[in-house]
């Protein structure tokens, strides 16, 4: 089953893909992730509107890639529940507390928990990242996805140990992906496209999807590289 997974992700890899590739549009086989539950919860909202560009916030970037992640999960046969998903489930004039998003989290007894946020700094930074805090499950599952991003967009942003709130608290492993620097105007442009935060959904699930699997791998299978011709990139 997992070769037969990575042989349809070895050719769909190669089929000379070229930034930006675009997640596909066919549908997914429904039980891959049969049994796991996947948390999202997108940052801010309500009366934190989180980090802001020239013409956005980071709430509502943060918020439709979650949506659109949670359908990959979905099609893969994941439950996903998230924290929050429409503008008004945190009225503007109250904030959604990170103690209480931990306490939520903590509740759902999840498999995984991925934080959505948007960066923000120096006009000249771009570029996606992923951060996690501790444990070795949240350290492969950074990497997993960080390597799928440093794929899609050519980033040379690495995994970064990160002592955020959410991250230290939750238990489960989790990871919090920073889409893109809101703050630079290239970025933000492409946060703001429908069909950026589709593909970037679409390479964060791959990430995680990657995470679960190896998970269920006999301990020989992880020792041993699969065979190369099913992971050729272009």
């Amino acid at each position: 089953m997992v070769w037969k997974w990575l042989a349809c992700l070895g050719l769909m890899l190669t089929m000379g893909w070229a930034y930006p590739v675009q997640a596909p549009s066919f549908p997914m086989e429904g039980g891959l992730l049969a049994g796991r539950t996947v948390i999202i919860d997108p940052g801010h909202g309500g009366f934190d509107p989180g980090a802001r560009g020239i013409r956005a916030t980071e709430d509502r970037i943060n918020l439709e890639v979650a949506l659109a992640l949670k359908a990959w999960f979905q099609r893969a046969g994941a439950r996903v529940r998230l924290s929050w998903s429409n503008p008004h489930d945190i009225p503007r004039h109250k904030k959604f507390r990170v103690s209480q998003r931990v306490e939520w989290i903590n509740r759902t007894h999840g498999d995984v928990l991925i934080d959505i946020h948007c960066n923000s700094g120096y006009r000249a930074y771009r570029g996606p990242q992923t951060f996690y805090w501790g444990g070795a499950g949240s350290y492969h599952l950074a990497h997993d996805i960080q390597e799928e991003l440093q794929y899609w967009t050519h980033t040379r942003r690495g995994v970064t140990r990160i002592n955020q709130y959410v991250l230290r608290y939750a238990k489960m492993p989790a990871v919090n992906v920073e889409l893109g620097f809101i703050s630079n105007p290239r970025d933000e442009a492409l946060l703001m496209t429908t069909q950026y935060q589709r593909d970037i959904a679409w390479y964060i699930f791959v990430g995680t999807e990657r995470w679960f699997l190896k998970g269920r791998w006999p301990e020989k299978d992880l020792q041993t590289p699969p065979p190369t011709h099913l992971l050729v990139r272009d």
